[in-house]
């Protein structure tokens, strides 16, 4: 079996399907989630979006996957389209209003934030 289920806040039946049922990670199989894909489809810009409660930093398996997966895209993004990266937020607590929040490692403003993120 791969790692459990660790946030507790979302509906974890199908995590918990594939964890039970699924090659384990000592095989070399991994599984991780994507929090967000955001695009705009008029002007025709995608941004994926990694969230991170508690100052938790990615697993170092989860972060070669998340650079494999943006440097993938980066290299073969249609050319209409404008790949604007993997981003990371990570919040000390888990909202704005019990700690400071970070993007990309930087300290943000919920205001700059929702800037950013409505491209």
């Amino acid at each position: 079996m791969t790692a459990k289920e660790r946030t507790g806040m979302r509906d974890i039946k199908f995590s918990n399907w594939i964890r039970e049922k699924l090659p384990d990670s000592n095989t070399g199989y991994s599984v991780s989630d994507l929090d967000f894909m955001l695009w705009n489809w008029k002007t025709k810009k995608v941004m994926l979006l990694e969230i991170k409660c508690r100052m938790v930093e990615p697993k170092p398996n989860q972060y070669i996957m998340i650079k494999n997966i943006h440097n993938w895209i980066k290299k073969g993004i249609d050319q209409e389209w404008t790949y604007l990266g993997f981003n990371l937020v990570m919040f000390e607590g888990d909202t704005f209003d019990n700690g400071k929040v970070y993007l990309n490692r930087n300290e943000i403003s919920e205001k700059n934030l929702i800037q950013f993120l409505s491209f």
